[in-house]
Formats: structure tokens, sequence, C-alpha cells
């Protein structure tokens, strides 16, 4: 034989090593991962997981892409949670190298993807756009803070990279890669945040609520907790678990389990107390049954209906589904509600201050990459659309909304034909929508949902 032959089977699909050259290309790369490893261990075991986790993914995504990109969005349920656990070995670290790792994830498949696809030109443009209203904020950016503006701007277009990785499951795709994570990985992660409530927590979630400056979580020691699962906040979590329930709208067999399913979901939904996650969701229901021409009419109300009843029959004994309750009555009452007032607040003081800079402040002056320059009038922002433009004024946060209007304008044409796949144009309409909806209570451009949308 002209080389060895070396089978190295994950999967289903083997790896093939077929020449003595490929064979001393993997030694040679192994030995500088190895090399590359060791010294990220000289600067902690957060940098060296960090590596080898985002190795994995691009390994798992060179053998099969579906794998690798399931990898990708499965690191980014799971890395919060692996930062409290390794917290809890060696002490919280400040700029856990961990918190980048799934961007560099995402952003190193995408790159790959975009160098051996032909992406159309409608799909680049979009692309660009965003992009480039993101890089306008950067120059103002990197003179108020250089970190945080790298780190924004990565982490923004990361997720903007990530619109190529679903290009070649097809127009006339009956499933995808995302929507199979979500459903087979979220009820599990809702049944650790259900435990996170009602069960003595773990040490690392402990360890993590006692260090962490985040009061609206609630209390660690009473049953006011919101539960934020293997995330880093309830807002997160109810974000997910929200795009998780319309997932189940494409279950068609194996009814029992999609029902158990999303029970458990929506009781972990409720322990998040993310009203907006709520809203959201009436609202991509909404669009589901217009774009089906009232075909889902019948799922979507039943279903809006069982969850009603039940939370109102529940509420008298259980602290979750009263909590479920007064959270919709505040609805009527928003004038008295804290958060309310306190979001109506900082739009009304910072919105006229981001629409004066063409602009914008600088990219990295809201959000969570202020952490890195400690200053900012939006540390936590409850209006994705305002930390948008205040970040990158209005001409760029004209060409992020032109690249949102081309993506809903094509969302709704699919959802709307009468074509193979048709589920899943609907479920993709719906999901657009719904973090459409969640943007103007947090910033969904970043982060997980930042990749989803």
């Amino acid at each position: 034989m002209a080389g060895l032959i070396w089978r190295l089977r994950i999967g289903w699909r083997p790896l093939t090593l077929g020449s003595s050259s490929d064979l001393w290309w993997a030694v040679v790369v192994g030995g500088a991962g190895a090399l590359v490893v060791g010294a990220a261990l000289q600067v902690s075991i957060q940098a060296a997981f960090a590596f080898v986790l985002v190795m994995g993914v691009v390994a798992l995504y060179e053998h099969d892409r579906a794998l690798g990109v399931a990898a990708m969005f499965t690191f980014w349920l799971i890395a919060p949670f692996l930062r409290r656990v390794l917290a809890l070995l060696t002490g919280p670290i400040e700029n856990d190298p961990l918190s980048l790792a799934p961007y560099l994830a995402v952003g190193a498949i995408a790159a790959l993807e975009f160098t051996r696809v032909h992406v159309p030109q409608n799909i680049r443009r979009v692309v660009m756009l965003a992009a480039g209203g993101f890089a306008i904020g950067l120059p103002l950016g990197f003179t108020a803070g250089p970190g945080s503006a790298a780190f924004a701007f990565g982490a923004y277009v990361a997720g903007v990279t990530a619109a190529v990785l679903a290009f070649r499951e097809g127009p006339l795709a009956r499933d995808s890669t995302l929507r199979r994570v979500l459903l087979y990985a979220m009820p599990v992660i809702a049944a650790y945040a259900i435990c996170q409530r009602y069960l003595p927590r773990t040490p690392w979630d402990d360890q993590w609520l006692q260090t962490v400056d985040f009061l609206s979580i609630g209390g660690a020691t009473d049953d006011t907790l919101r539960v934020f699962g293997t995330v880093n906040s309830p807002g997160t979590l109810g974000g997910l678990l929200g795009l998780t329930l319309l997932c189940f709208l494409t279950v068609h067999h194996h009814r029992f389990w999609a029902i158990s399913g999303a029970a458990i979901v929506v009781i972990a939904l409720s322990l998040t107390s993310v009203r907006s996650s709520w809203y959201a969701l009436v609202a991509a229901g909404l669009a589901h049954v217009v774009a089906s021409r009232g075909q889902s009419a019948r799922l979507i109300l039943g279903s809006v209906g069982v969850v009603v009843v039940a939370a109102i029959a529940l509420s008298p004994v259980n602290s979750a589904a009263k909590e479920t309750v007064h959270r919709f009555e505040t609805i009527a009452h928003l004038s008295s509600d804290t958060s309310a007032s306190d979001r109506k607040t900082t739009f009304r003081t910072l919105f006229p201050k981001a629409v004066r800079a063409p602009l914008g402040h600088g990219l990295g002056t809201a959000g969570e990459s202020t952490k890195l320059n400690g200053q900012s009038e939006l540390r936590a922002p409850d209006n994705g659309y305002l930390s948008l433009m205040y970040q990158v004024g209005p001409v760029g946060f004209t060409l992020v909304m032109i690249a949102l209007g081309i993506m809903f304008v094509a969302a709704w044409n699919g959802a709307r034909e009468r074509a193979p796949g048709q589920d899943m144009r609907l479920l993709l309409f719906a999901m657009l929508v719904y973090i459409l909806m969640l943007t103007t209570s947090g910033d969904a451009f970043y982060g997980v949902t930042g990749a989803i949308l």
C-alpha cells in the first residue's frame, strides 16, 4: 500500500488518513495544538479549555458540517455552565476566556463555510450591510475603549456571519440543525433550571450567585430566584425557551414526548419571570397563524388556551403559576410597574442622545462589553434597538435595519409559499418575529440569539 490507512470513526462516517504525508500533518498539527494548550495552561485552566473546545467544534465541523454546527450551538448553551464549574475549582477570574470562546467557534466555522460555498450575492449583501452597520461604531469605540470595541465588534459580527451556516441546508429543507439542537437540548436545560428553583443548588451555581453583581436575578437563599439554567441570565434562558416552544409546533410524531418536553419548557419559562418572552411568543404565534393562512390557528390557540387555564388553575397552590399570572396582570398596570417605568426613563433619557450622534457613541459603549472599560450609561440595556443606535448612531442603525427588513420580506415570502418544507419556513418566520420582538427588551443581536438570528 502507498501508505498506512488510519480510520477513526466519529459518529457514522469514517475519517481517513490516506497517506504518510497526511499522518505527518496530523502529527504536526497535534503537536502544535499540544504546545498551545500548554501555553494556555500557564494563563489559566479556562484559557486551555476555551482553546480545546473551539478546536473541537472546528474538528467536528471538518468531519461533518451538521455535527459542527450542532456542537457550536450546544457550546453556546453550556459555556456559562462550564465557566461556573471551573470557577468553583480555581476561583472566579476576570475576563474569563471561556466567555469569548463561543464567538470564536461560530466565527471560525462560518469563515470556513464562506471559503467553501458559493453564497449568492443577495445573501452576501445582507451580511455586509449588517456588518457595515456595526463597523460604523468602531472608530469612536476604539477612542472610548479599544478592548470593549474589539470585543463588541467580534461578538456582533460573529452572529452576522452565522447567516451562512444554514445556507447548505437548502431552501426546501424539512429540518434544520438549529431546530434539532433546541428540541433535544433545551428540555434538559429547562429541567436543570427547574431543579435550581426547587432543589438544593449546586455548589457552582451557589458560588456564582454569591459573587455575581446581578440583583434582578432574585434572592440566592429563598424561592424568589429567577432561574437561569446553564446560561448566564434569566433573560437569555427565557429567550431560548420561547424559541424552543415555537420549534415544538413542527413536531407531528411522538406526541407524548413532545407534550412532555413542551410542558417542562413552559414551567421553566415561567420560573425565569421574563415577561418579554411571553409578549414575543404571542407576536410570533400570531405571525405563524397569519403566514399559514389560518391553518395553524387551532394548534396555536389551543396550546395558548391550555397554558392559560393551567396557570390560572394552579396559581392558588403553586408559586410559579401565581408569579406567571401576576406578571401578566402587570400588563394592565404598566404605569405602576417598576421595571416598565425604569425602561421608559432610560429610553427618554438616552434616545435623544443616540439620535443626535450620527455615528454613535462608539461600539462597546453599551452591554456586556462595557465590563472591559467599566463606564457606560447602558451597562444592561433593556432595549436592543436603543443599545444599537446608541453605539452606532442613526447611520449604522439604518444599515442594520435595512438588512433586517430584507430578511423579514424574504422570510414572509417563504412562509407564504406552498412548497415542500413549508413547516420549516413558517417556523423560521415565527422565530424571526419572536427575536425582533424580544429585542425591544434586550440586546438580541448579541450572543447566542444573535447567531440564531
